[in-house]
């Protein structure tokens, strides 16, 4: 039960409590006085997003705070599941200029989701456009699904759409690639038979670098040692040397010295070291200058490949084992569909059973609802009522399998129509007051909240809202914001709610009605702004005719 509301700087609200007592609450005043505020600052306890501009014009901070007292069973439970104190329940809400807003359960910050999950334990709030709704047929199905809770359901079977979905688009995407998977496979195969004829080795690139460097080497060694070898046998096959040393021998019975003999050694030293130099040619030679024209061959080879792919030598490598599974994915593609079909229809099979789940849980519920609001529709001074929940089966949507329209007839011999079609404001409001109680009693709600439930609502049906709200009342607590004389004098608690003008600032005011405050209040309902001795008197009435 709601013990009590405090409200500050909330828009016109400067600092108000109310004390709240089971059974019926009534909250009456002008329009514009900050009725429609009390209902806000419940929502927002209720978890509704909170926004700035509720903020009174000069303060830093908005604050509402709500004490609950005896608390139901399942609000409990709730509570110790999320390890918060659970005697009783105070639930505060912070809004702030700068965003720093906060959310608090029995002083400890929670989530807006969190206290939005503990809000549809405790009750419901009806606010005067939810009334609209029922002229909406798209609405339908969403106030069916709050009847049964299938929220969580509906959670699960839109993952399972999504999944069926996503299975779907796999599908049809590898189908229209059919055509271009020949194309690819003879691509495939050509790069990968070229790179598997091309024996890659990782890191071959770096090890040939440096093999040829090394035999680069060895090349300028060969290189010099064949020009000087060519120059000496240059020498050697002219005989030159041989002739001078000739030539000397003959001026021999001349004293010149040892010419003859420094000719004779350079002749054999340069014989020896042709030999020598030959030799030494053959050794470093050897096969070095074929291995280095192959080694170079194949690295030119390599970097080509690098350059073609757009890759370098070790990610080839990978590429080379990727294009295998390609080209044997391709090569099964009919397999590979085959799967990605199957996939897809049990993804739809699993999607469809979840959506049928959904649709007999709906069905069920309707038959509840429609036995239901037809009962509580007679109570409200509504002499015939026809009313079907009306379905139709649709592809999977968001919402499952189902198309839902609430139908009725308010006049025997007319056929069931929307109620866009056939009701009036005031049975507008009946039927959504009719619903509100179902569902408050499906639920097992503590409390419920009206604002203007009887809007459009006269005469004899006035009475018979009034004595259904009196009713409920009694099973649980509620709270209504009201015009009709007939719902306040059935209020244990009678708050007005007035706005006064103050040094420029205009603030919403509360006053409990007590005694004669109430019989005038009541009667200016019944009256308008001239009060009558009749208006006093049939007041006085309705008080008195207030059910203990």
């Amino acid at each position: 039960m709601l013990k009590s509301l405090t409200i500050k700087n909330l828009a016109i609200i400067e600092d108000i409590t109310i004390d709240f007592s089971s059974g019926l609450t009534c909250l009456t005043g002008e329009t514009g006085a900050g009725k429609s505020l009390l209902i806000d600052s419940l929502n927002l306890i209720f978890g509704k997003r909170a926004d700035s501009d509720l903020i009174r014009f000069g303060a830093e901070q908005a604050y509402i705070k709500a004490h609950f007292i005896n608390l139901d069973e399942k609000i409990t439970t709730y509570l110790k599941s999320q390890e918060l104190p659970d005697k009783d329940l105070i639930i505060e809400r912070v809004i702030t200029i700068k965003g720093s807003n906060k959310v608090l359960v029995n002083d400890v910050l929670v989530t807006l989701q969190s206290l939005k999950e503990l809000a549809f334990l405790i009750g419901d709030i009806h606010e005067q456009h939810d009334t609209a709704s029922l002229i909406n047929p798209e609405t339908s199905l969403t106030i069916l699904d709050a009847f049964g809770n299938l929220t969580e359901v509906l959670n699960s079977y839109l993952i399972l759409k999504f999944n069926y979905e996503e299975k779907s688009k796999l599908y049809e995407h590898a189908l229209k690639e059919t055509i271009k998977q020949q194309d690819q496979l003879d691509k495939f195969k050509y790069y990968y038979d070229e790179l598997t004829k091309a024996n890659l080795v990782f890191d071959e690139l770096t090890a040939l670098k440096e093999q040829i460097n090394t035999l680069r080497n060895k090349k300028e060694i060969v290189t010099n040692l064949e020009k000087a070898y060519e120059n000496i046998k240059i020498i050697t096959e002219e005989d030159l040397l041989y002739q001078s040393l000739k030539a000397l021998q003959s001026l021999e019975k001349f004293n010149l010295g040892n010419l003859q003999e420094r000719v004779a050694n350079s002749y054999y030293e340069l014989d020896d070291l042709k030999g020598e130099i030959y030799q030494k040619l053959l050794e470093v030679k050897d096969v070095s200058l074929l291995e280095l024209n192959n080694l170079e061959e194949r690295y030119f080879f390599l970097k080509e490949l690098e350059k073609k792919y757009q890759k370098p030598l070790n990610s080839l490598i990978t590429y080379q084992e990727e294009l295998q599974d390609e080209i044997l994915k391709l090569e099964n593609y009919d397999l590979y569909l085959e799967k990605l079909l199957k996939q897809k229809e049990k993804a739809y099979q699993e999607a469809f059973k979840s959506a049928e789940d959904i649709s007999q849980k709906r069905q069920k519920l309707a038959l509840m609802l429609e036995k239901e609001f037809i009962a509580s529709l007679k109570n409200l001074a509504i002499d015939y009522v026809s009313f079907k929940v009306h379905f139709k089966k649709t592809e999977l949507t968001n919402n499952g399998i189902d198309d839902v329209i609430f139908l009725i007839s308010l006049n025997e011999g007319e056929p069931l129509k929307p109620f866009y079609k056939t009701a009036s404001g005031g049975e507008l409001s009946r039927s959504m007051f009719a619903l509100k109680m179902i569902y408050g009693k499906v639920h097992n709600l503590s409390l419920m909240v009206f604002d203007e439930i009887d809007l459009g609502v006269s005469g004899e049906a006035s009475l018979k809202v009034a004595d259904a709200l009196e009713q409920l009342a009694k099973e649980r607590q509620v709270i209504a914001i009201t015009h009709l004389p007939q719902v306040a004098s059935k209020a244990s608690f009678h708050y007005h709610i007035t706005k006064a003008t103050n040094q420029e600032r205009t603030t919403t005011n509360l006053k409990l009605l007590k005694g004669e405050e109430r019989v005038y209040q009541l009667a200016y309902l019944l009256s308008g702004s001239k009060l009558t001795e009749g208006a006093l008197l049939h007041a006085k009435e309705l008080l008195k005719e207030k059910k203990p």
